[in-house]
């Protein structure tokens, strides 16, 4: 008998005892299907029970169609087991609300947020997958699954954790065709919403400065000897625009972490960019300090 049965078993019983059988015999059908590993024919009678009022004001039918449909979601794959995992979530809210002595809270919570911390792992999966529509959609869900059951809940650590993964998908997906400028588009977008809810983020400051910089570049990189001279200089100005975008996020970056040298290099080649040699070589000095000071400490 495995592990997942064994706790089924313990949920079902806590469920009879608790005056489901006052209810009359369905339920006892429902837990008796569902004791004996028969899912399928468990999840019917729980959908057919939930359909008497007398029974659906109950919390102990919620619980137990909860667990039903958690069991039957952990066995299958792909769109169906999200709808199924809806079901089970919906459930053992409904159960949550109606369970006025706390008699079940103590399967029946920790199972909910089971359920609610798989979509936030599907929303990782669909990430690095490269699929920011399925996360984005995915996010949503998990959001109105916390707040569902804990509507005081703040997510701003974990908002700013997704966003900014989000943003590093656009920037793949750009860097994949640098002539999609949609995705560059959406991670600007995405990075400043970052700043948002975290002015002081380094990784949105730094990757926002890197994305402004490398358009820039992009654009000179573009210019051949089919432009002329009007469209060079076209070409010239958004791209120190593109510089001077970079430039203040770089900066803070930097105040944040000084000792990191992908900032400092930023540094060197955004003024290097926009034609301050002085400061330029400013930071080359720093790096080379830096660098200078590494080699040092792993000789000793």
């Amino acid at each position: 008998m495995t592990m997942k049965r064994t706790l089924s078993i313990v949920v079902g019983t806590v469920l009879l005892a608790t005056g489901a059988l006052a209810q009359g015999d369905m339920l006892a059908r429902v837990n008796q299907a569902y004791r004996a590993g028969d899912l399928k024919t468990a999840r019917s009678l729980a959908d057919e029970a939930a359909k008497d009022p007398a029974l659906a004001s109950t919390a102990e039918l919620w619980v137990l169609r909860g667990f039903i449909y958690k069991d039957l979601y952990k066995e299958t794959a792909g769109e169906q087991a999200a709808t199924l995992r809806d079901e089970a979530l919906a459930s053992l809210y409904t159960a949550n609300q109606q369970d006025h002595e706390r008699q079940f809270a103590a399967s029946s919570v920790p199972a909910y947020w089971f359920l609610a911390k798989t979509i936030y792992n599907d929303v990782a999966r669909a990430l690095g997958e490269l699929q920011p529509e399925r996360a984005i959609g995915l996010y949503a869900k998990y959001g109105e699954a916390v707040r569902r059951m804990a509507p005081d809940t703040v997510l701003t650590a974990q908002d700013v954790e997704y966003w900014n993964a989000l943003g590093t998908v656009y920037v793949k997906l750009f860097a994949e065709d640098r002539t999609q400028f949609k995705w560059y588009d959406k991670a600007v977008a995405v990075y400043m919403h970052v700043l948002q809810l975290d002015s002081s983020n380094y990784g949105a400051n730094y990757n926002l400065a890197t994305l402004f910089y490398n358009r820039g570049v992009y654009n000179i990189q573009r210019i051949s000897a089919d432009n002329d001279i009007p469209s060079l200089q076209q070409i010239q100005e958004a791209s120190r625009e593109f510089f001077s975008q970079a430039l203040p996020y770089m900066l803070k970056a930097h105040r944040m972490r000084p000792a990191r040298p992908e900032t400092i290099l930023g540094l060197e080649g955004i003024h290097y960019s926009l034609q301050d040699e002085e400061q330029s070589r400013h930071y080359r000095h720093l790096y080379e300090e830096l660098r200078h000071d590494e080699l040092k400490g792993k000789d000793k």
